[in-house]
């Protein structure tokens, strides 16, 4: 986990992953702490080779304007880009374009920077690791995705509780958004996430997204889950 940190967070950096296999990353998000969460394991632009977006929120996003120009201008290659259905148009057309789509030598695209596959079947591979597609429930009417990864763990992406997905993928290893807040129109609470999922299916839930007062919730979210994600932490796929 390169980060932890909701996206009002000072601490923890963006809640942004890393999958690194044959030698190779592949990052899950790219938000606007990506610099700063790399260079903690000591990491640059250059060694990422792939990245999927869940969704286009800047604490998701917003740092692939630094990778794509850094990789393109100074490191000479297009790292691989993976977009879920949907979130191309608002990627790029509503997000980057403003602040990509123009360099020195005239207009660029998205593939200028990346290369772009987009994800139409719901799933792709990485160096072996299957990574299957799953449309989670954030901000309506907003594409957003999480990720079922080696049929093993369930990396939830920004959501409300999704009791019918894990029921469904029946993950070994959940790692879950989580809101330290008594409610959030687009994010579980720890409160709806202790009422919504059995406490099987608890001990096997990782929180992660969280603010920065975590450390007064730590003993109730020990108690009734696995626990808070932490920084740095690694989970075998």
């Amino acid at each position: 986990m390169l980060g932890v940190g909701h996206s009002e967070a000072l601490k923890h950096w963006n809640n942004n992953a890393m999958v690194e296999a044959g030698g190779r990353r592949l990052l899950i998000d790219a938000g606007y702490t990506i610099k700063f969460a790399l260079q903690d394991l000591g990491l640059g632009l250059a060694d990422v080779h792939a990245v999927f977006i869940t969704h286009a929120h800047a604490d998701h996003c917003f740092g692939l304007e630094r990778l794509g120009y850094e990789c393109r201008f100074q490191h000479g290659f297009r790292p691989t880009l993976y977009l879920p259905p949907g979130v191309y148009e608002e990627l790029w057309e509503h997000t980057l374009k403003g602040v990509m789509g123009q360099v020195g030598e005239g207009p660029a695209e998205l593939d200028d920077f990346f290369d772009v596959v987009l994800l139409e079947d719901m799933s792709f591979e990485f160096e072996g690791i299957q990574f299957q597609l799953f449309q989670n429930q954030h901000t309506p009417q907003k594409p957003s995705y999480g990720l079922f990864i080696n049929n093993h763990l369930m990396f939830s992406g920004d959501t409300r509780p999704i009791p019918d997905l894990v029921e469904k993928f029946t993950p070994e290893v959940i790692l879950h958004d989580a809101t330290l807040s008594d409610w959030n129109p687009v994010h579980a609470s720890v409160r709806e996430l202790r009422e919504t999922y059995p406490f099987e299916v608890r001990q096997r839930m990782h929180l992660m997204s969280y603010e920065d007062n975590f450390e007064q919730h730590r003993l109730e979210v020990e108690s009734e889950f696995a626990g808070f994600v932490r920084q740095g932490q690694e989970f075998a796929l």
